[in-house]
């Protein structure tokens, strides 16, 4: 019994310690992915760059469990601050580290 209970405790401790780290690094790559495709147009007509967005980010991540809604949500909370730091002067590379998304 006692083994069991430091069996679960042991995967629960790795399950929080991993689990971050890959939402991190989703949460990066879709930001990436996002200034990618803002910054890549010219009048910024946001139906425009969620269309490029979305296919996009659905052909990279499908095969993620839930990859296809966690697209849809990323650009609904993240494209007004992203279009914001790009208008303000914010260079590409510097705006998913300036949002917190990438280190």
């Amino acid at each position: 019994m006692k083994y069991l209970l430091l069996l679960c405790t042991v995967v629960v401790a790795v399950y929080c310690v991993v689990m971050p780290v890959q939402r991190n690094a989703l949460d990066c790559e879709m930001c990436e992915l996002l200034v990618k495709s803002v910054d890549g147009t010219a009048d910024r007509d946001t139906k425009e760059i969620e269309k490029k967005f979305d296919a996009e980010c659905k052909a990279l991540f499908h095969s993620i469990p839930f990859g296809t809604t966690e697209c849809k949500h990323y650009i609904n909370s993240k494209l007004d601050p992203i279009i914001k730091e790009l208008d303000s002067g914010t260079a590409p590379e510097d705006v998913c580290k300036k949002l917190g998304e990438c280190p």
